[in-house]
């Protein structure tokens, strides 16, 4: 009888701290994974994110390279390039993904023939950052 009667005791006591091992590891599995959930994304930095050609003939094809970095702790994409007109041209070329500390380039080109006076113009670069998924080149220059 007494055999017995431990035994019921001990089944709860036991119960409780089997418990508190299992929420305690959880507690610490949940709380790693967002660490590594907020630290594992990525992150595009421009050297400049605006560039002004200052004074230029008519006619001339303008060309600038948008230098930048992936920051972040996970691969970085460049999923598009978008440019606001039609007069200009953007690319990223053949390479698309960036690894943590890697530098790429976006090029753009802008056809000045036809055009005159004050330009300001802007590409739209879509990437898998998670803060700023949609940066915005703008470069800008005087037609003569």
């Amino acid at each position: 009888m007494k055999k017995l009667i431990k035994t019921k005791t001990a089944n709860p006591s036991y119960f409780l701290f089997e418990m508190m091992i299992i929420v305690t590891t959880m507690s610490i599995l949940i709380s790693s994974s967002e660490i590594s959930a907020s630290s594992g994304t990525a992150k595009i930095l421009f050297t400049e994110e605006s560039h002004d050609f200052g004074n230029v003939e008519q006619g001339e094809q303008l060309e600038y390279s948008f230098a930048f970095t992936n920051e972040g702790e996970a691969p970085l994409l460049i999923q598009n390039v978008q440019p606001a007109c039609g007069c200009t041209g953007a690319t990223v070329g053949e390479k698309t993904e960036y690894a943590k500390g890697e530098s790429g380039e976006i090029k753009i080109t802008f056809n000045t023939q036809g055009r005159d006076g004050h330009q300001e113009k802007s590409i739209t670069v879509f990437t898998n950052d998670t803060e700023s998924p949609e940066k915005v080149l703008k470069f800008s220059c005087d037609i003569k």
